[in-house]
C-alpha cells in the first residue's frame, strides 16, 4: 500500500516538474508575447484597411495608430498596455511559484493559501481597474486629439470576478484542509 502511495506522489511530483519547466518556457515566450502585441497595436489600422473594400478602408482611419499619435499620447497608450501586460506577468508569477512549490513537495503550506488568496484578489478588482484605466486613457487620449472619439466602455468581466471569488472561497477550503493535515499527524 505504501508502494502504491509513493508511486503515486512521484508521479504527481513528476507533473508538477514538467508544469515548471512549462511555465519558464512561458517567460522564455514573453517577450515573443509582448512583441506580437506592440505589433498588432501597431498594424491594427493597416491590417484592417487592407481586408475592406477601397470604399470601406476610409473608416479603417478609425482606428489610431500609437505611433502616430503625439507624444503626450504615445505615453499614455504605451503606459496603459505595459499596465494590462503587468496584471498578465504578476497572475503568471504567483502562478508559477506556486507550480515551482508544488514541484518541491510543499502544497498544503501557507505560501500557498496566501498565493490562492492574492489570485483571487487580483482577478476580482482587475477587471474594475482595467475598466477605470482604459476610459481614463481613451478619453485623455480623445481630449489630447490622438482619438476621434471617445466610446467608453461599461463592460465588466464577470467571469473573471467569478473566477477570483472561487479562488477566495478555495482559499478558506486549502486552509481546512491544512488544518485536517495537522490534525491527522498529531494523531498518528
Amino acid at each position: 500500500m505504501d508502494a502504491v502511495r509513493t508511486s503515486v506522489r512521484e508521479a504527481r511530483q513528476r507533473w508538477f516538474r514538467r508544469l515548471d519547466l512549462a511555465f519558464w518556457m512561458i517567460w522564455a515566450a514573453f517577450p515573443v508575447v509582448i512583441w506580437l502585441a506592440y505589433r498588432h497595436n501597431t498594424t491594427a489600422s493597416a491590417s484592417i484597411a487592407a481586408s475592406l473594400s477601397p470604399e470601406q478602408a476610409k473608416c479603417a482611419g478609425i482606428v489610431t495608430n500609437p505611433l502616430d499619435m503625439s507624444r503626450k499620447g504615445q505615453m499614455l497608450f504605451w503606459t496603459l498596455f505595459l499596465f494590462q501586460l503587468s496584471f498578465f506577468a504578476v497572475f503568471t508569477g504567483i502562478l508559477h511559484r506556486m507550480v515551482h512549490r508544488f514541484a518541491r513537495g510543499r502544497i498544503f503550506v501557507s505560501e500557498t493559501l496566501q498565493g490562492v488568496w492574492w489570485m483571487g484578489i487580483i482577478l476580482v478588482i482587475w477587471p474594475f481597474i482595467d475598466l477605470i484605466t482604459g476610459n481614463t486613457v481613451a478619453y485623455a487620449l480623445h481630449e489630447i486629439g490622438d482619438v476621434k472619439f471617445f466610446l467608453p466602455s461599461y463592460n465588466v468581466d464577470i467571469g473573471t470576478i467569478a473566477g477570483g471569488v472561487f479562488l477566495m472561497a478555495l482559499k478558506f477550503v486549502i486552509e481546512h484542509a491544512i488544518l485536517l493535515q495537522s490534525e491527522n499527524e498529531l494523531t498518528i
